[in-house]
């Protein structure tokens, strides 16, 4: 008995009945969202959110889900006739299955986000002030009230005891920081996607040439430039 192949079950799927899954599946959407949260889990700083990709994405994956519910009470209304096939059945349940792991990945992308703003919260109010491009209309609502939750939190728990000037959570005199920051020292894995090889440096006169497709380890700060222009992807 062959393999079961659920690309080759998508693709017998009735195109004129299924266009927005197969504009979703097949089109650079798919594998731009796959890459976009690699990007993010692999990156130590938050990333410029994909306000254009995730709106795309979330209007593909709310037609498709109607499309899903229509064709399910179809086959509900239709099960005792004989009209609907085993076929048809097990196509909704795949491309279901399917779509389950679409909404996946914006959760994991989303949830990544939020991580870091958690644990970079003042980092990013500091960073993001007058900055729309970096987070999301509700990233900037999340992280501000986040902060409002941790501060009353902190003080009703120990910073009223303390000295005023011992309260500060952004405070960077004496010469230690009380602003958690990502570190961008931290080393990743890439892979080049140019076209033409080019050459950063490791500093010391050491340089790394990189070619396409080639996969290398670096520390993150040299490449992040690279990253925001779409000549390397983390992995």
């Amino acid at each position: 008995m062959a393999d079961l192949n659920i690309d080759d079950i998508l693709l017998e799927y009735d195109e004129s009945s299924n266009k927005e899954y197969k504009k979703l599946r097949q089109g650079n959407l798919y594998d731009s969202l796959i890459q976009a949260m690699i990007n993010e889990r692999m990156s130590p700083e938050i990333l410029p959110y994909h306000a254009d990709l995730l709106r795309e994405v979330l209007s593909q994956l709310s037609t498709q889900q109607q499309h899903l519910l229509d064709s399910h009470e179809y086959g509900d209304m239709n099960a005792e006739s004989g009209v609907i096939s085993d076929d048809f059945k097990l196509q909704l349940m795949i491309i279901e299955t399917d779509i389950e792991r679409l909404n996946y990945l914006v959760r994991l992308y989303l949830r990544t986000r939020l991580s870091k703003l958690d644990k970079f919260t003042i980092h990013y109010i500091n960073e993001t002030d007058g900055d729309k491009s970096l987070l999301s209309a509700e990233e900037q609502l999340y992280i501000h009230q986040h902060f409002k939750i941790v501060t009353q939190l902190y003080n009703n728990s120990f910073l009223k005891r303390l000295p005023h000037s011992l309260t500060l959570l952004d405070d960077t005199s004496g010469g230690q920081s009380m602003v958690v920051k990502p570190d961008l020292n931290q080393p990743v894995f890439i892979k080049a996607c140019v076209t033409k090889p080019i050459v950063i440096s490791l500093g010391d006169d050491d340089e790394l040439e990189l070619e396409r497709d080639g996969i290398y380890v670096v520390k993150y700060l040299l490449i992040r430039k690279y990253l925001e222009i779409g000549d390397v992807v983390l992995i």
